[in-house]
């Protein structure tokens, strides 16, 4: 069995063979550049519902975590259509399995330019267990929603990073035209 300080000398090596291999991070374009200025200045406007907050918390600590003050630019305003249905229903009808279904649209809009840029329209689902006891049926119902709103604000934060680098590098390269 390795000792420790062979893993600790396997882990660092690892670790600096990566950037030869082609990985890259995901808010690291070569073209554009990092776009998290660009990410910071949206403004999450409010959503509605208990998970549609959830939702704009999750969004707000994406774009901005590290909660830099700047000046807004974008907003980002999302609508959310939250539907729960019951699934694997018995002989007895009694349900097993619950569904939750969320289509999320949101609209960024350039606050300059005064015209929304961007729609993302996304559908997520989960499904939980149906118990007889009724508080692991809540909590489980519960933790449906906190997976989909992780699986919808890591959606809208990959598609407006890419926007965001699209557009820094559509910048740049205008600027590169105009010094030639």
């Amino acid at each position: 069995m390795p000792g420790r300080g062979a893993v600790l000398a396997f882990a660092v090596a690892l670790g600096l063979l990566l950037p030869g291999c082609g990985w890259e991070r995901l808010y690291a374009d070569p073209e554009a550049g990092p776009a998290n200025a660009e990410l910071r200045a949206i403004k999450v406007l409010p959503i509605l519902d208990r998970i549609g907050q959830r939702l704009e918390m999750a969004l707000r600590n994406a774009l901005n975590p590290t909660g830099i003050a700047t000046a807004y630019r974008y907003t980002l305003s999302t609508t959310l259509v939250y539907s729960l249905s019951n699934l694997g229903l018995q002989s007895q009808g009694t349900a097993t399995l619950g569904q939750i279904e969320v289509r999320s649209t949101s609209i960024l809009g350039d606050l300059k330019a005064g015209q929304n840029v961007l729609t993302i329209s996304l559908h997520e689902q989960n499904s939980f267990e149906l118990n007889p006891n009724q508080y692991s049926t809540v909590v489980a119902e519960d933790d449906a929603r906190v997976r989909t709103v992780a699986e919808l604000s890591r959606e809208i934060v990959l598609r407006l990073n890419l926007y965001m680098q699209r557009r820094v590098a559509d910048q740049a390269a205008k600027k590169a035209q105009v010094a030639e």
